[in-house]
């Protein structure tokens, strides 16, 4: 979801890659629609679009996608992945002692952690991804879980250099949408939303565990290639559990944006402090204000003591 740039730059690298039998694009309701002509005239790619979604939710749209791919093993990537020249689907080390069930994930930095690569079988019997998560985090650690229990083992390990990522920043990771000049606020900000999000969503794997029995969206296609969500389908949890989740995500949110404990949080009005609206947290100038000044101060004994320590460790190193 308008992440365009990334993905004009990473199809054709995936085009080139000789390992696979399709390759499945899902445009999710961006706002610049993706066209068949700007991507790589690869007959194996297949762009779909979902229309009508306000905000990105990457484990509807990850078994959205996952539900269409034809092929008996899949290896999800993000917009901003791809695999190098050094990735073998076929080695054995991406599979399963005993069974043999191809079951590994990525490894290392920049967003490599999120990639897999998975039996479609496999990916079926434990329900794919949990569609009650919403944002970033945590979704792939509670996949992992669950296919642990599902094999009895961990699952492999995609080497780091089997993976190629396009460097960017938190705020576009959590769906906040990129910074037209990325500063200081704008990537706490996004780290802010990533930590909120991540939060809630442990809350709704111990909550409302998700299973092959759970029930999950269902889409319509309103025209070839083009789909839509069928509301009544929406998986949602139990009124008092969105409740707390709200609850913990705006105040893991503004705790960690501004720096400012529950304590705090809970004694001043609501109002300051609202939830997220649509997937956007509503940061005013009030909030603007205090990021660069009273979020400071209260930093101050912090980063002193940080920088103590530093001096201590680093006079210890001198010592003979």
């Amino acid at each position: 979801m308008n992440r365009r740039e990334h993905l004009l730059a990473t199809a054709p690298r995936l085009a080139a890659w000789p390992h696979h039998h399709e390759h499945l694009i899902v445009d999710w309701s961006s706002r610049e629609p993706l066209l068949r002509e700007d991507l790589p005239p690869d007959p194996r790619l297949r762009l779909l679009r979902v229309e009508g979604e306000g905000r990105w939710n990457l484990c509807r749209a990850y078994n959205f996608a996952l539900a269409r791919a034809r092929g008996k093993r899949v290896l999800k990537l993000d917009a901003d992945a791809w695999p190098t020249e050094r990735f073998d689907p076929d080695d054995p080390a991406l599979r399963l002692p005993g069974s043999g069930l191809l079951c590994a994930f990525g490894s290392g930095p920049e967003g490599r952690k999120g990639q897999l690569l998975l039996d479609a079988a496999l990916v079926a019997a434990v329900g794919g991804f949990d569609e009650l998560m919403v944002g970033y985090g945590f979704d792939d650690k509670d996949l992992q879980a669950r296919l642990r229990l599902r094999t009895g083992h961990d699952p492999a390990v995609i080497p780091p250099d089997w993976l190629a990522v396009i460097e960017h920043g938190d705020e576009e990771r959590a769906g906040q949408g990129r910074a037209a000049r990325r500063s200081g606020l704008e990537a706490a900000r996004g780290q802010a939303a990533m930590r909120a999000t991540r939060m809630a969503n442990r809350l709704v794997a111990a909550h409302c565990p998700w299973s092959a029995d759970s029930p999950r969206s269902r889409y319509r296609e309103t025209a070839p290639d083009l789909w839509r969500l069928e509301p009544e389908s929406l998986p949602r949890p139990p009124a008092e559990v969105a409740a707390e989740l709200e609850h913990v995500r705006r105040m893991t949110f503004w705790g960690a944006f501004l720096v400012i404990p529950e304590v705090g949080l809970e004694a001043m009005p609501y109002s300051l402090f609202p939830p997220e609206r649509g997937g956007r947290w509503p940061v005013r100038w009030w909030h603007r204000l205090w990021w660069h000044t009273g979020r400071r101060l209260v930093l101050l004994p912090v980063q002193a003591l940080a920088g103590a320590q530093a001096l201590l460790t680093a006079g210890r190193r001198r010592a003979p």
